[in-house]
Formats: C-alpha cells, structure tokens, sequence
C-alpha cells in the first residue's frame, strides 16, 4: 500500500545478440506478456534483477539477499530531486563489504530543478570518494562511454540519469545491462562436490516439496537413482533422499551446474516435508554442520558501542542467517585481503579484547539456535540492527561428519 518492496523479487531480462531488449509483449496475442520461459528461450543473454528493498525497515531482507543473491553487480536508485538517505550509504558500504561494483542510477530527473540535481550528485559523489568506499564517479552520456568502463568496475561507478515518463537514458541503462561482462567464474566450481543453497521452500500440488536456490558448486543429474542429503536439521543431522527433478529458469532440465539458479524437485514424507527451511543445503557427499567457526572480521565505521566477548549479532553467510555470539577475540593488526588499509586496529584497547570501529580481530563466533553448513571463505556479514562489520569465515574446528536421517 506504501507503495515500498518488502521481498526480494527477481525479473528475467533478456537480450538478443544485437543488444536489444526482447519485449515483454508477446507477437501473436497483444495483450498478453511474454512469460519468463518464453523469454529465456529466446534470449541471447539473460540478465537476472533482484529487487530488494530500500527502506530502512527491510534491511535484514536487503541484507539477506545481497550476501545470498550472488549479484554480480548492484544497481542503487537514487531520487535526483532529494540528496541521498543514510540507506543510501548503508547500501554502498553493503556492496563494498561485499565486493560487488555498483552503478548508480539517478531516478525522475524529468522537470528536476537543476540545484536539486546538483546537490543530489555532489552528495553521492561525496559518498562514493569516501575512503571506504574509494569509487570514482564516472557519468555515463554515450555509448561510448559504457565500452571505457566496463573494464574498470572495481574502480569507477558509472552513474547514469533515467526518467521513466520521458524515457530519457533507458536505453542506455540497457545497453550498459547488456554490456556488462560476467564477473563470477561458477565453471572453475564444477570439479568440487555438489552444493545447492537453499533460498526459498514450496510445496506444488502433484510434486510436493520443491527447493529453490542457487547451485554453489559442481554438478546434479537429477532421476531416481540421484541420492542427496538436505540439512542440517534442528540437530545437525542429514536427511537422504532423493532429487526427483529439476527446472531452470521455469524450463525442465536434468542436469544443473555450478552457478545456476534452479529448482529442484525431492521425494519426502510428509513428517519430513515440516523439518525443511531456508538457509538449508543440498549435498551429494559427506555433509558436515557445525555450531562454532572463526572469522576474520573487521567493524565498519559508524554509530554503536564497541564490540567485546560474548557480543551478540545477527550474522549473514551466504543463505544461512542466525544468531550468534562472540566466544573469544583476538585482535589482528595486518592489512588482510580485499579491505582498505584505513580498517588497520587501534592498539589503544586493555588486553586486545574490545573492538571499535575501524578495528580487525579473529573471533570465535557460535551459533544460538542450531548448527549450520559452513565452509572457510565464506563471506560474512553480522549485525545489530545496522550493518555492523564484515569478514571472511577463516576456519571451523573439528568438523565430523554427521549421522544422516533416511
């Protein structure tokens, strides 16, 4: 009714090889759209958007479908006739932690006041130069200039001015869409053991329970003899059973590989139809949960008290979100992998045990409710209410592989 997204939905665009969009609109019945396998069908390249919600309310959605959604890039909306939110930041410092390069596209700049839009762009510009989020702005006017940053995506942020009364710029946001170079590599994942993140649960009369999520690693043929295990349970257990059938992008296939969206279809009783939920994970060998593992973190900057043992946060690793709290924290003063020498720790901290913003530690986290699957070098994302830190999932202690339900 208000009008603001509270799910995380996703839209199939697609492209033929010239670049040009393939209407939603269907040739033969006028009236009637294109549905998306129609138009996966004839697509040369598919671009998946995930909308994910804006307000400040939402967060933990937003949250949840950036560190699950394997975007490979991030478009934020702002409004050119208002500056930018604290959301706005909160969502550029969500894709930097992250690593996901962002374009900005400035929205309504139909009968904009131009001291509006000045004082819109020089607030984002202020935010994007800022040391922790180090993006040069680069304003995008032809289609030239898309072909001059593509490749320097980790550096620049494109910044484009779309209205959608006038449809001024949209189709140059479609030409940067259609440009945009694929940034994950899923096909060097095929080699490892089959993983399959669980992002959302149905229940389809005449099928029954259907997973859908994303394919992390190797490969699936699906049949009757295709056995997988689904978990961790409540107890940290397995269930086996057995993967009936599986659908890409609405489209029925037999076989799904690393870095695939897809469906899958599983044979289960009724009794353990009620024990499946999100944030689950679909192996074919040795399934393995834990309640504990250690991260490397490092505290964003920002308002919030500082950070010492037993703290409780609400952490995000890829699909699994949950409780946990800090068992021990040692502070680690190296410039690790992939975050700006700005985040080095203060050494001002009695015994190296409370965390400021700014600083870096390892911290042993466990879980509050229930084991999870987890691997090193995971990405992590923990929070109270806003986005706190971030780090890599560094190791798990003693993993044994755990009893399966059949």
């Amino acid at each position: 009714e208000s009008g603001r997204t509270s799910t995380a939905s996703s839209h199939l665009m697609g492209f033929r090889h010239t670049g040009e969009p393939i209407a939603g609109r269907d040739t033969v019945r006028a009236n009637k759209r294109k549905s998306e396998d129609e138009v996966a069908r004839e697509s040369f390249r598919i671009v998946t958007l995930l909308d994910l919600a804006g307000h400040e309310k939402y967060l933990k959605t937003t949250i949840h479908g950036v560190s699950s959604g394997m975007s490979d890039y991030s478009m934020i909306l702002v409004n050119s006739r208002h500056p930018p939110t604290h959301m706005t930041q909160h969502h550029l410092n969500l894709c930097c932690s992250f690593g996901i390069p962002t374009i900005i596209v400035f929205t309504k700049i139909d009968g904009c006041p131009d001291h509006a839009m000045k004082t819109s762009k020089d607030e984002v510009y202020k935010l994007l130069r800022a040391p922790d989020v180090a993006r040069k702005p680069f304003v995008i006017k032809k289609e030239k200039d898309i072909v001059t940053c593509m490749d320097k995506l980790h550096t620049l942020a494109p910044v484009i001015d779309v209205s959608c009364v006038t449809g001024e710029g949209l189709n140059l946001l479609r030409k940067m869409l259609f440009s945009l170079p694929k940034r994950r590599r899923h096909e060097k994942k095929i080699t490892r053991s089959f993983e399959f993140l669980v992002e959302d649960l149905f229940n389809v009369p005449g099928v029954g329970s259907v997973l859908s999520g994303f394919v992390n690693a190797g490969e699936l043929t699906v049949g009757s003899n295709s056995h997988i295990y689904v978990g961790p349970l409540d107890d940290g257990t397995f269930m086996k059973c057995v993967a009936k059938s599986a659908q890409i992008a609405r489209i029925n296939t037999t076989h799904i590989t690393a870095g695939q969206s897809a469906c899958i279809a599983l044979a289960l009783k009724k009794e353990e139809r009620t024990k499946l939920r999100r944030g689950m994970v679909v192996l074919c060998e040795n399934p393995s949960a834990t309640k504990e593992f250690d991260a490397e973190i490092c505290v964003l900057k920002g308002e919030g008290t500082t950070i010492r043992k037993s703290y409780q946060a609400y952490v995000h690793i890829l699909n699994v979100r949950q409780t946990a709290f800090a068992k021990s924290i040692e502070i680690v003063n190296h410039n690790a992998t992939g975050l700006p020498p700005s985040h080095r720790a203060h050494n001002d901290d009695e015994d190296g045990i409370v965390l400021r913003p700014g600083s870096r530690a390892k911290v042993r986290f466990e879980f509050a409710q229930r084991p999870e699957y987890i691997r090193p070098g995971m990405r992590m994302l923990f929070r109270d209410g806003r986005v706190r830190g971030v780090g890599i999932i560094t190791g798990v202690p003693q993993i044994q592989p755990v009893l399966t339900v059949n």
